[in-house]
């Protein structure tokens, strides 16, 4: 149990519930909550009552999870006429699938379930989502923990764009972690926030989120509650959560026998990774067989140093987890500095590329790069280690500030009238020739 106490929801599928069955009593024991709702169809209901009566969840533990009917959330044919509705130029009157519509669906549950919520807080994880060691979600302090991962998938920012205006990317890494502590009250704001955008037609949050969507997009999963939510936390209330970069091995089932895996593993995995994913696409290849569950290999290396060679042998182009913020040692948090790239939308695609070319040459830089509007309020949210700003197209707010902090000021391209300090390639030059002088130039700045 954690220091405050709230209740966790898993959003599952029948199908789902039993792939995962053999691990259901960690989850409960281990996740931080009360009480664990399965949220799903009545059958779900009833195969948690057979795991319960056949001894595989006994004593305390099963009465810690608990059924909930999704339907007593959100209906689900409510969703589904919405979606259907919205896809009818390529349904041609047919009902949209079933798959396309749950994967709206359990995130609408998830934002949908604070108007239950009694609580201040409540929990939710992802029912392909394995703990390996128990965790807390608040500091000692009593302030929530709001984690993120490395990723990025743009898509998801156009969508929170159209559903709350003005609001934008706002850190580098993600805010989708298999898992979320949500504030009861803050996710009601959201929705209300959202239901206000007249210029979507509906009435309910989640009918403007499918409506802000053609069809293509639709089918292309364009929305994302945990990152919607984030982005929501870190412009409105910045200081609400702490920031934590959260390690999970959302890759598990291509290295580990889901009915196999036994305690030794997850107590190695536990060392570098506080949770395991097995996802329903994932298998064990014949060449992954006795890697990461062999107990040789476990002892001479950790599951973080496996990991990141597996990533580079065996999936490239996929997820690939990453150690940009945290288990760094003092000396390298010493030496790295952040560089906030300041756009404004003529300038976004230009920003990005300079964002990528930017961590993949300079040692020890993070970037981080925003929208123009949002800068005042994201400032509380960066580390104390912010090096440089560099605005590209639009003037620097607080400039005199952030100089007498020393922070550097940089600016780039010539529509402010500042004097460039660097010299930006054409939005569509790609050639590396063309950006290595580019590059160069800014950590000869970064490093006077």
């Amino acid at each position: 149990m954690d220091i405050r106490e709230y209740d966790g929801l898993v959003v599952v599928t029948p199908k789902d519930f039993q792939r995962i069955k053999h691990h259901h009593s960690r989850m409960i024991g281990d996740l931080p909550v009360r009480r664990l709702y399965f949220v799903g169809s009545e059958e779900v209901g009833r195969l948690l009552d057979e795991e319960k009566a056949s001894g595989e969840i006994e004593g305390s533990i099963s009465e810690k999870a608990l059924f909930l009917n999704e339907n007593d959330i959100l209906p689900y044919d409510d969703v589904s006429d919405v979606i259907s509705e919205a896809m009818r130029d390529v349904l041609f009157g047919e009902t949209a699938p079933r798959g396309l519509v749950g994967w709206y669906y359990q995130q609408f549950l998830k934002i949908s379930y604070s108007k239950l919520c009694k609580d201040e807080f409540y929990f939710v994880w992802d029912g392909d989502t394995i703990p390996c060691r128990e965790f807390s979600m608040f500091d000692a302090n009593g302030q929530p923990y709001l984690d993120y991962k490395q990723e990025h998938h743009k898509e998801y920012f156009n969508t929170i764009e159209k559903i709350l205006p003005g609001m934008h990317k706002v850190i580098g890494p993600s805010f989708i972690s298999e898992h979320m502590l949500f504030k009861t009250d803050t996710v009601k704001q959201m929705m209300s926030k959202i239901e206000s955008n007249d210029r979507i037609k509906g009435g309910q949050y989640w009918e403007k989120v499918v409506n802000c969507l053609n069809s293509e997009l639709l089918q292309s999963n364009s929305f994302s509650e945990f990152e919607t939510y984030g982005t929501y936390v870190a412009l409105t209330d910045p200081m609400a959560y702490r920031l934590r970069e959260w390690h999970s091995m959302r890759v598990a089932g291509m290295f580990f026998d889901m009915e196999k895996i036994n305690e030794r593993d997850f107590a190695w995995l536990g060392k570098d990774f506080t949770a395991i994913s097995f996802e329903k696409n994932h298998y064990v290849r014949d060449d992954c067989k006795n890697l990461f569950d062999n107990p040789e290999y476990q002892m001479k290396l950790s599951a973080r140093q496996m990991l990141e060679v597996a990533q580079g042998a065996f999936y490239g182009g996929s997820y690939i987890e990453k150690w940009d913020y945290s288990n760094k040692d003092e000396a390298t948090l010493k030496k790295e500095r952040t560089v906030f790239i300041l756009a404004c939308d003529k300038t976004e695609k230009i920003a990005d590329d300079l964002s990528d070319r930017l961590v993949r040459v300079g040692e020890n830089i993070v970037v981080s790069d925003h929208h123009y509007g949002d800068f005042e309020s994201v400032d509380a949210v960066l580390s104390s280690d912010l090096k440089a700003v560099i605005a590209i197209g639009c003037l620097i707010p607080d400039e005199e500030g952030l100089r007498k902090r020393g922070i550097i000021c940089l600016y780039a391209g010539e529509e402010t009238g500042k004097e460039p300090d660097i010299i930006l390639p054409s939005a569509d030059a790609d050639e590396k020739e063309v950006w290595e002088p580019v590059v160069e130039r800014i950590l000869e700045l970064l490093n006077q």
